[in-house]
């Protein structure tokens, strides 16, 4: 943790005074403990001993003396602050970006101002958590902002997305930590439960979620990010990529048979089916999720690249709300997505959405809920009701989609395989 020369201090809206004491401060000392924090404050204001920068939400170094400093978002006219302050670290929690607006006065004269703007800067972006999905839907909003304010982009992310950043995104610039001179850092966390990087993400579709982070920023809505192929079509016979595995029990789907029948009938229809998880089997609390008998193995460690190539010239994939399932949308092929914990809205729109409407289901999406643990059925744990919103989905209500699907894409001249048998 950076060692700053003064005390800090946090300030943050009024919407965080909702959240538990301990909750706000060990999500601070999360962020206290990564790179940005880590680099001393180096921007120079031309007052002795003031320090400014962007890279962990708002630093101001204030040193001794008679000082007034107010801080406002220039977007809502907010006042985040207005008080005497001397020899303190000022650090807002909110780690999205604002358009921050500084005034500084020493012995009541004005002697410093400053208006957050990154046009033609070098401004470093951070993907936490590293979750497919999440990734997916952030990378469109980081080149949408690069090309707002023409500035310098680089962007940490986990390792196994730097081939497709490299590919698709050329002109962002890969580090592990902030450029020299940086002068802002922006977090972009899917986050829960305490929203210092924009937004509780349940409460709005993932998709707009970028939007949020970046919303002072007055960005107009990316264009979709498309991953196309990079190699020649393999498998000259028809198929469809499923994907069964996911984080949890609770974003499975646990019909007891499901996915057998419904790999049965698409076989039936002349497809090859290539089951495209990462592990062959996945097991957690005593529950064991393999690929379906019937299915081909396509398992293993394969880049991400390696998976766009085999969506690329797939018919459709049918998954959970999972990484995968963002994947294949990004590549631009249907997707049949089957889930019972999301509402339905929460994920990319799709028409072949799957879900029982008539049990409990939805509670990823639920604010009241706390608990994370993608392992539990969080309103019927220990009942005959755990999971029902997974297990009552059936595979009628997946065939059916298959078959909406295959005839929308004949009506579109798309496909040539015959579901009427």
């Amino acid at each position: 943790m950076q060692q700053y020369k003064y005390p800090a201090k946090y300030f943050f809206t009024p919407l965080l005074c909702d959240y538990n004491p301990k909750t706000i401060i060990r999500k601070r000392e999360n962020f206290n403990n990564g790179p940005a924090v880590r680099a001393p404050i180096l921007g120079e204001t031309g007052i002795d001993g003031v320090l400014l920068d962007f890279n962990c939400g708002l630093r101001l170094q204030i040193p001794r003396g008679n000082f007034h400093v107010r801080i406002v978002d220039t977007e809502s006219n907010f006042v985040f602050l207005d008080d005497d302050i001397e020899a303190t670290t000022l650090i807002s929690m909110e780690k999205f970006y604002v358009e921050w607006e500084i005034a500084i006065w020493k012995d009541g004269e004005p002697v410093f101002y400053h208006q957050c703007d990154p046009t033609e800067q070098k401004v470093h972006f951070l993907i936490g958590k590293s979750t497919l999905g999440d990734t997916i839907t952030l990378l469109p909003y980081i080149e949408e902002f690069r090309r707002h304010f023409q500035c310098e982009v680089s962007l940490t992310v986990a390792e196994q997305f730097h081939e497709i950043v490299r590919l698709y995104l050329p002109n962002v610039r890969l580090r592990r930590g902030l450029p020299p001179d940086c002068y802002a850092c922006i977090y972009m966390f899917a986050f829960m439960n305490l929203p210092i990087c924009g937004a509780d993400s349940r409460t709005m579709p993932l998709e707009l979620y970028g939007r949020s982070l970046l919303a002072n920023a007055n960005l107009p809505r990316p264009s979709k990010l498309l991953y196309t192929s990079t190699k020649p079509r393999e498998i000259p016979e028809p198929y469809v990529c499923i994907g069964v595995q996911a984080s949890g029990n609770s974003k499975c789907w646990l019909n007891p048979g499901g996915w057998d029948e419904v790999v049965e009938y698409l076989k039936s229809l002349g497809y090859r089916v290539l089951c495209i998880d990462r592990d062959r089997e996945c097991s957690n609390f005593g529950r064991t999720v393999t690929v379906p008998d019937g299915a081909e193995d396509f398992s293993g460690k394969y880049t991400l690249l390696d998976r766009i190539n085999q969506l690329a010239y797939a018919d459709f994939f049918i998954g959970l709300s999972s990484g995968l399932a963002w994947l294949a949308n990004a590549v631009d092929i249907p997707v049949v997505m089957i889930s019972g914990i999301t509402e339905p809205w929460y994920e990319f729109d799709t028409p072949y959405r799957i879900y029982n409407p008539l049990v409990c289901h939805g509670c990823f999406n639920d604010v009241h809920i706390d608990d994370r643990d993608f392992l539990k059925c969080h309103r019927h744990k220990d009942t005959e009701r755990a999971f029902e919103c997974s297990k009552q989905i059936s595979a009628r209500q997946v065939i059916n989609a298959i078959d909406r699907l295959i005839t929308d894409r004949n009506l579109m001249g798309g496909n040539d395989i015959d579901s009427s048998d």
